[in-house]
């Protein structure tokens, strides 16, 4: 397809029909909006997400000028999208990036959801692509389906009106050597739990044999013992007692509080501000389940505009969970509600 036939309609569709009477603004430019929002906080813009945004831009435009919503071809999309690559062949330019999309897709769907939850919506928006039958004409075309929201019982109350609301991200990305386990949740239950309790419970043990062995050995053989190799069992200790605690510690606050700030060793080195939370989730046979995942909430600052991430609370707010604004870290600080995912300022 030429550069020339970007703006060719579809299966004759027209594209200017004037949109019903929907007020000041409907739940379709709401749930756009809230589509971008939570697209934008996205940190790798790949061309996927940049067909994504192109899109809902241009369809909240639409809504904005009071027309309908129309489905667009594969030449509109990559003139939307601003890509010089694909103005000479459009249609396998986005039979490419396409399928990227929708693996994001399928990871963002809670986000999705939790944004236009907090936005009091009832429905989100969500990128969609129509077979075309074939032939001349009748390619396929890309526009947004708008889904009901999913009930969730871990939605609470609408933040204030000075305060934050909270999204999940669950596209983190795991360290390699546990990626496996961790990639789609880590569910308590069968070898699992048992793994878990092993992990914590033989940890301790092996920890606390270690140390009452040192101990034995210096106080029945000090006097046996040269001054250095006495200095060399105590760092030996020490070096124990500070690795034992540095691995088990993450696990009894995570049963403790069931979220926590990840440690740095399970997560890829590229991502950053990443929780670890054990939630409980429901099972097919109407009962639940605790499943630990790696997650991020991130909100929009009421105050700036900028992004929020969680952080530990420090001195300041102990054993907590903070919301600080990327841009003002040190004045923009929010609670965190895990149940309502919302927060209110604490300066």
């Amino acid at each position: 397809m030429s550069h020339g036939n970007i703006s060719q309609k579809i299966n004759n569709i027209e594209t200017d029909t004037p949109a019903p009477e929907v007020g000041a603004t409907s739940d379709e430019q709401l749930a756009l909006s809230a589509f971008l929002g939570f697209v934008r906080r996205q940190e790798k813009e790949t061309r996927g997400v940049k067909v994504a945004i192109a899109l809902a831009e241009d369809s909240l435009q639409r809504l904005a000028d009071g027309k309908a919503l129309a489905p667009y071809n594969s030449a509109q999309v990559a003139e939307l999208a601003a890509d010089g690559s694909a103005s000479e062949r459009p249609t396998a330019w986005l039979a490419k990036v396409w399928p990227e999309l929708e693996k994001r897709l399928a990871q963002w769907e809670l986000g999705l959801q939790d944004t236009a939850c907090q936005a009091g919506l009832a429905i989100y928006a969500r990128p969609k692509k129509t077979q075309g039958a074939g032939g001349a004409g009748n390619s396929s075309s890309f526009g947004f389906a708008f889904l009901p929201v999913q009930g969730d019982e871990t939605s609470g109350p609408p933040a204030a009106p000075d305060g934050i609301t909270y999204v999940r991200d669950l596209t983190l990305k795991p360290a390699f050597w546990i990626r496996p386990l961790v990639q789609a949740g880590f569910a308590l239950k069968g070898w699992r739990r048992a793994v878990f309790l092993t992990y914590g419970l033989g940890g301790m043990a092996i920890f606390g044999l270690v140390l009452a062995g040192l101990w034995v050995v210096l106080t029945t053989g000090w006097a046996s013992i040269p001054v250095a190799g006495i200095g060399s069992l105590l760092m030996l200790g020490s070096l124990v007692g500070w690795l034992g605690y540095s691995l088990l510690r993450p696990f009894w606050r995570l049963i403790d509080w069931r979220i926590i700030m990840a440690p740095d060793i399970l997560v890829s080195i590229r991502e950053r501000c990443v929780q670890l939370e054990a939630g409980k989730e429901p099972t097919g046979d109407g009962s639940h389940v605790r499943v630990i995942r790696l997650v991020r909430y991130s909100g929009d600052c009421p105050v700036c505009g900028e992004t929020v991430h969680l952080q530990n609370g420090g001195r300041e707010f102990h054993s907590r969970l903070v919301g600080r604004c990327d841009e003002h870290p040190a004045e923009h600080v929010f609670s965190f509600d895990r149940h309502s995912r919302t927060g209110r300022p604490l300066r």
